[in-house]
């Protein structure tokens, strides 16, 4: 009985501090919110969204992509258009492109913001013969870049037989990135996503750190580059 109380005070704790976390992290999200946001259960949290930001505007980021379109890209935009640079945001659902491409417009960011179509697909790189995003439509909308961030919040990962769906995009972009780069996977509270970041350490030969509470999400960079925690 002491133990199942100790545990329901520890998930207590854990979330209070969660909660706390994301309500300052609005705070410091406020200067570029100009308009309403439809916040949802699948929007990337707002204290993982201050860390993306953060290195953007610390280690100077201008080629960005993003796996899975969303609140991040309204922020990651608003950004880039006062600092400069640019975001490549893949997104499968077509429906969810045209949404996209109009809030953009409606905010005068689309010009800093490729939105790139690429349906789910068979993929050599996925594990257990998955699907991932269509890699010849990336592939053609990358060519020539070198990106210095890559945020990882999409396929949709969140049942048990989609739950590697988000490993091929270390593996398929490594040879896009610049020397110093960062990758943040998103929703590292789940069994798939920290499966999935013990594979990419091994593969890429780098060191992710983990911010549960904060966010979320795992942080890597190819150099000693600044780690806002």
């Amino acid at each position: 009985m002491e133990a199942l109380k100790r545990y329901i005070i520890e998930r207590i704790d854990r979330r209070v501090k969660w909660e706390d976390k994301d309500i300052l992290a609005m705070q410091y999200l406020a200067p570029l919110s100009k308009t309403y946001l439809p916040w949802t259960i699948a929007s990337m949290r707002p204290s993982g969204l201050v860390k993306v930001l953060n290195d953007i505007v610390v280690n100077r980021r201008s080629c960005i992509v993003e796996c899975g379109g969303g609140l991040s890209t309204y922020y990651i935009a608003s950004l880039i258009k006062e600092r400069g640079g640019h975001l490549y945001t893949i997104e499968h659902d077509r429906a969810w492109v045209s949404i996209l491409k109009e809030f953009l417009a409606t905010q005068n960011l689309d010009k800093f913001v490729s939105i790139i179509c690429a349906p789910l697909a068979k993929s050599p790189l996925a594990i257990n013969d998955g699907y991932w995003y269509d890699q010849e439509i990336i592939r053609d909308a990358i060519a020539g870049l070198k990106i210095d961030l890559l945020l990882v919040d999409g396929p949709p990962a969140h049942d048990k037989n989609i739950m590697y769906a988000r490993y091929p995009a270390a593996p398929y972009f490594k040879p896009f990135m610049s020397e110093d780069y960062t990758i943040i996977l998103d929703d590292i509270n789940r069994k798939g996503e920290q499966e999935i970041l013990r594979k990419w350490e091994k593969e890429l030969a780098i060191t992710f750190y983990q911010y549960q509470l904060d966010g979320s999400i795992a942080i890597a960079q190819s150099k000693n580059s600044w780690l806002i925690a």
